[in-house]
């Protein structure tokens, strides 16, 4: 029986093979990681390691032929720890570290395929300089497709992580008080996301008071709450490097007519998005019947960005969304959000995300936060 890592990467070489763009196919491929931030989770994809940094770490995989992680001492006990069938190569010195990566791959891999859009410039010139006798040629689409359809494991992590976030929603009323900041509110989410068993949180919260709201990618700030505002809450908890991503909008106090009309379009555009999650639509049809069910009302023009993003490892995970740029069915075991909003600046903007899993069948939504409007 094959591991999870060779299952994996043989995900990826597959989707290498079928791959039009590529007219070289590659054996092998490279993962490089630099310096924290700069580290390529396509390498916790074909490890699986469930912790630890791995900085200028690299990872080979042949195709079967296994797959080997060079790392050094700091890393050592969680990589053959959690080995799971991959050889751990482990060298503090790096030039023999360098070394043992060029007898590794040996003289068999004229092509090696990297994932361009995760290297640093420096990764790129340290992978080119111990293979110079071979061609590199970039694979970060089919990395990208691999990773856009998750397998089980996958899914019960991102699952376990969308619990986490809906649960923490309902304490957002009780949190909410006259004169607080937004970067208060985030701290109190946070510390609930963390208590109810998140591992971190998946990437920082969006808290917008009142005309903040408008902003799609606000950060929480000094704004402080008053009566009659919007509040509106984009944030997700990382379960086991898996991520979820919710948004909701609620009032501060008792909504005007304005406000309640504009979520219940947004409300209804959600569930056309979720319900139209099928293999038989692609991201640009889903982005389309979404953005139709805003422009056919008064807000005509104000839900100013895509449909929805693939998440898994990261928030916004490779691969294809629900976006103008989908041209292509969606696949079972891909997990996207489903995220209209409309926004009008200097009022408020309301916008309401889900997590939708693509199965052969109906859509299933792994986030379960209460989608009715709340008046606190």
């Amino acid at each position: 029986m094959r591991t999870l890592p060779s299952k994996r990467a043989s995900k990826i070489f597959e989707r290498i093979e079928k791959s039009d763009e590529l007219k070289k196919k590659p054996k092998c491929f490279v993962l490089a990681n630099g310096a924290e931030p700069h580290i390529d989770a396509s390498f916790f994809y074909v490890t699986g390691f469930p912790c630890g940094l791995f900085e200028r770490s690299f990872l080979i995989a042949k195709e079967g032929d296994g797959i080997s992680v060079f790392t050094g001492p700091l890393e050592e006990s969680i990589a053959r720890e959690n080995a799971n069938g991959i050889e751990v190569v482990v060298e503090s010195d790096e030039k023999r570290l360098y070394e043992k990566m060029k007898n590794s791959l040996g003289s068999n891999h004229n092509i090696v395929g990297i994932n361009s859009a995760e290297l640093t410039f420096e990764s790129y010139c340290k992978i080119k300089s111990i293979f110079k006798n071979s061609k590199l040629v970039d694979v970060g689409d089919a990395i990208a497709n691999a990773r856009c359809v998750k397998d089980d494991v996958e899914i019960e992590r991102i699952r376990k992580a969308c619990d986490i976030a809906s649960k923490i929603y309902k304490k957002i009323p009780s949190i909410l008080r006259e004169r607080m900041t937004e970067n208060e509110v985030a701290a109190e989410m946070a510390y609930e996301m963390q208590k109810a068993g998140g591992t971190g949180l998946a990437f920082d919260s969006i808290v917008a008071f009142g005309k903040n709201s408008a902003l799609p990618h606000y950060s929480a700030g000094q704004g402080r709450l008053h009566e009659g505002q919007f509040v509106l809450l984009d944030y997700g908890a990382r379960y086991n490097r898996y991520c979820s991503d919710i948004t909701r909008t609620l009032v501060f106090g008792k909504a005007n007519e304005k406000q309640r009309r504009m979520y219940e379009v947004v409300k209804e555009a959600l569930q056309v998005g979720k319900e139209n999650c099928l293999t038989t639509k692609t991201g640009e049809e889903i982005n389309s019947l979404v953005t139709d069910v805003i422009n056919s009302t008064e807000f005509k023009g104000r839900f100013i960005h895509s449909t929805g993003h693939s998440i898994g490892l990261s928030v916004h995970d490779p691969g294809p969304g629900l976006s103008k740029r989908t041209k292509t069915n969606l696949e079972p075991g891909m997990v996207l959000t489903v995220e209209p909003g409309i926004y009008i600046p200097g009022f408020g903007g309301v916008r309401i995300e889900d997590d939708v899993l693509v199965t052969k069948d109906k859509p299933r939504v792994l986030t379960s936060a209460t989608r009715e409007l709340i008046e606190v």
